[in-house]
């Protein structure tokens, strides 16, 4: 009978969903495994073998529920507690030792590029009685804020991963960019497109923002083809992108380098676009060929 009574709700369920009703509201979030954030996730820890667990708490883009979107414990698609959510409401950290005494959890605050509050990141570690807390926090602190500086929205954490498997971050482009970005703060988002050696496609070759291998479109195509600058302020109104040609030490164009920046409205945007063309000139230097990008880094 309960198998009877299982067949019958799956099948009600499917000819809703057939109909376009909308899902259960308790239906669980289906949250890919080979995600952006998940990546970022997998970097995060590698680089800090102290962290036992670590979990990315975001709404996805058109649901109303936060849930993980990326952990190392699985548990993709779990709704969040009230711990969560107070955490992403009130801006104050969760600092926690677990009942038995021997786990650590701080749970704050995850920002995007432009400092907006997009969900809670938690980071569990390994504790015994004694253990510095504060030590342990600013810990997560740090990993919390070198997260932020690779998420360019929350939607970005669901963006598949790799991007396209033809294509890898472990290249001289991707150390560029990574060293570009910690000598100019300023920067929110970082981008270089260009066609690898031997292929006819223009892609995301590096970026701080992952999609590494994604497509170019038409506005990366009309500045890479036409030497065109593309200026745009974001739908949100706080970011400016300056998208500009790219080219080698020898001035050869080689591709485009899109370079993003906070904005308030009234804001110089040629003196933005100025400071773009700068950073742009300092990559340009250090590239000497459009192989030189998908080598290894030194």
């Amino acid at each position: 009978m309960r198998a009877a009574l299982f067949l019958a709700a799956a099948a009600l369920a499917a000819g809703a969903a057939a109909h376009g009703a909308e899902p259960p509201k308790d239906a669980p979030t289906t949250i890919p495994a080979n995600t952006y954030g998940q990546h970022l996730i997998a970097g995060a820890l590698a680089a800090n073998p102290q962290v036992l667990v670590m979990a990315l708490h975001v709404t996805p883009p058109g649901s109303k529920t936060n849930v993980i979107v990326a952990s190392n414990i699985g548990r993709l698609g779990k709704p969040a507690d009230e711990d969560d959510l107070r955490v992403i409401t009130s801006g104050q950290p969760n600092l926690e030792v677990n009942k038995a005494g021997d786990r650590f959890e701080v749970e704050e605050v995850l920002k995007d590029v432009g400092g907006e509050t997009i969900g809670a990141l938690g980071v569990v570690f390994a504790y015994k009685a004694g253990d510095d807390k504060q030590a342990r926090r600013a810990q997560a602190d740090a990993i919390r804020d070198k997260l932020a500086r690779r998420i360019a929205h929350a939607g970005n954490l669901l963006d598949r991963w790799p991007y396209d498997p033809h294509y890898s971050d472990r290249i001289y482009a991707q150390a560029l960019v990574d060293q570009t970005l910690s000598a100019h703060p300023e920067i929110l988002i970082l981008a270089v497109h260009a066609t690898p050696p031997g292929s006819k496609t223009n892609v995301i070759m590096a970026s701080n923002i992952g999609r590494i291998g994604k497509k170019a479109d038409e506005d990366d195509l009309r500045v890479i083809e036409k030497g065109e600058t593309n200026k745009e302020v974001n739908e949100t109104g706080k970011r400016f992108e300056a998208e500009l040609p790219l080219n080698n030490a020898k001035g050869k164009r080689i591709g485009a380098l899109g370079v993003v920046f906070a904005y308030r409205p009234g804001e110089d945007k040629e003196a933005l676009v100025a400071r773009a063309v700068k950073i742009r000139d300092e990559m340009a230097a250090k590239i000497a060929s459009p192989a030189t990008l998908v080598r290894k880094p030194l």
